[in-house]
């Protein structure tokens, strides 16, 4: 976490935490929902819109993790803003696949170890890691050695081979709340 923002947070403690404008897309994009906008419609603009400004996105990323309940957040200075989740609380891309899986975070934080692994309802990849719950970006999947072995797949990484069990949640798999409210 940023020094300046631990320094907000000692400075002012008792800032109420918000819920439901900040999303976090199935390919990692963190979307914007102004819910407080005059003409506000949950079907039109409940999506959100993309946050590109680079310094935003990383002081997001820098800053972003999850409480004892596993709800994430964004620690923005003294304030909570946490986070509604379309997929999982981190978004893996592939860098390499051979001699050694690698893969880091949508916040860019490397992954050192994949503990288990689900396939969820709509065919993605999820992962529990050393970084935390994730799922393999889409454009991605093409690239893991995945293999079926009688009904189950298997994800093949670093000379083993991990059972990626179905599941029908992937926030229930692995253990995080979607869609936080207080």
């Amino acid at each position: 976490m940023d020094e300046e923002v631990i320094r907000a947070m000692a400075r002012w403690p008792a800032v109420p935490a918000v819920f439901g404008w900040l999303r976090l897309d199935r390919r990692g994009r963190w979307l914007l929902v102004d819910r407080g906008r005059a003409g506000f419609d949950e079907t039109r603009d409940g999506a959100g819109s993309p946050i590109s400004h680079p310094g935003i996105v990383e002081f997001i990323g820098r800053n972003y993790t999850a409480d004892e309940d596993g709800r994430w957040y964004w620690q923005n200075g003294p304030q909570r803003v946490y986070v509604d989740i379309e997929s999982a609380p981190l978004v893996l891309r592939v860098l390499a696949v051979a001699p050694r899986l690698r893969l880091v975070t949508h916040t860019g934080v490397a992954v050192m170890r994949i503990d288990a692994g689900w396939l969820g309802p709509d065919g993605e990849v999820l992962l529990r890691t050393d970084a935390g719950p994730a799922v393999v970006h889409d454009l991605d999947l093409a690239m893991l050695d995945l293999a079926q072995d009688g009904d189950d797949i298997v994800l093949i990484a670093d000379g083993h081979a991990l059972r990626l069990q179905p599941c029908a949640s992937a926030a229930q798999a692995l253990g995080f709340v979607a869609t936080p409210r207080p």
